[in-house]
């Protein structure tokens, strides 16, 4: 079951955004050679467009990812 985070946007606007986890930290798969067999470490941040505006960005910090898996 995936985990459902709200956060805020950095615009003007301070939209709340709903972040699903399991979504946002899905690895791109690029196939060149042997896949890793080890999951890949939780990143220091994760940016995403704000889906109210354009001007926002929605930063989630691996200290608020920890906290909610």
């Amino acid at each position: 079951m995936s985990k459902i985070v709200k956060v805020r946007c950095n615009g003007s606007g301070k939209h709340v955004n709903e972040v699903d986890l399991e979504k946002a930290l899905r690895p791109e798969v690029i196939l060149r050679g042997k896949p890793a067999k080890e999951q890949p470490p939780i990143p220091e941040r994760v940016v995403l467009p704000c889906k109210e505006c354009t001007e926002g960005k929605v930063i989630l910090t691996r200290k608020q990812i920890e906290a909610n898996l």
